[in-house]
């Protein structure tokens, strides 16, 4: 066996270890086929925590933020950027998963001041610093995210009835009763969900116990049915389960390099 043979079956091993423990392993992008090489290059050895992150990327939680460009217009300095997830996302593409991160919260050292900057939505992934319209990418001292959340599930109860129509489920998401019928052997409830989309990315709700239909959805709304057998006269309270994806505030402070970007 070769000694390039060796130690790219070396590298293969330890690659293969990395991925059975559950560590990262981004793709390496370059790697020499002379057959003298005998090292990785320097700027491909990972970080500590597993991961190789470019300088251009910021790391935040399992989530890489990459600027992918900076301009100046009428809206002020505008930093576009895009997010790669980290985390198994089970062979789904990001559009069935969702946005893996919600950088809320940025801030902009320059001219001696800070300057905040104003994120769209969740969904959005520009970020617009209006009070530098006018001005210079060359004046900026550091970009950081001060705010930044990701996905987490969460599973809640409730109960909803005549009497208590409207309940706060947790933060950013509030269920209202706005409608009950007796069908005779089914009772139909019609339950509105109200959600905050800076708390809460995703929703649904189901009934808790037996004798539930699957839910259905129209307009803002959603349609359950109980069948009255086995769950006494079918009358309130309703029990539901309220579930989704909430979004989960992440510790730190986050420096973003804009400087392969700038124009």
């Amino acid at each position: 066996m070769s000694v390039r043979l060796i130690s790219l079956t070396i590298v293969g091993f330890i690659l293969g270890a990395f991925a059975a423990g559950g560590v990262g392993v981004r793709v390496i992008r370059e790697v020499r086929a002379l057959d003298d090489a005998t090292s990785l290059p320097a700027q491909n050895i990972a970080r500590s925590d597993g991961y190789h992150v470019d300088p251009a990327e910021t790391l935040v939680s399992s989530t890489a933020l990459i600027p992918t460009g900076v301009t100046i217009d009428d809206r002020g300095l505008v930093i576009s950027y895009s997010l790669s997830s980290l985390a198994p996302t089970l062979g789904l593409e990001p559009s069935e998963t969702g946005q893996p991160l919600y950088p809320k919260e940025w801030l902009i050292e320059a001219l001696g001041g800070e300057f905040e900057g104003l994120v769209a939505s969740p969904s959005d992934t520009t970020v617009v610093f209006p009070l530098l319209a006018g001005g210079s990418v060359d004046q900026v001292d550091a970009v950081k995210i001060l705010e930044a959340y990701i996905p987490a599930p969460f599973e809640k109860r409730t109960a909803v009835s005549s009497d208590l129509a409207s309940v706060s489920v947790m933060a950013g998401v509030d269920v209202e009763l706005v409608g009950e019928t007796d069908d005779g052997d089914t009772t139909t409830i019609e339950i509105r969900i109200i959600t905050d989309p800076d708390v809460i990315r995703d929703v649904y709700i189901v009934g808790d116990g037996p004798g539930w239909h699957p839910a259905t959805t129209e307009g803002d709304s959603v349609i359950l049915t109980r069948e009255k057998a086995g769950n006494g006269d079918g009358a309130a309270p309703y029990l539901l389960v309220v579930g989704g994806t909430s979004w989960t505030p992440v510790d730190g402070e986050f420096v973003v390099d804009i400087g392969t970007t700038s124009e």
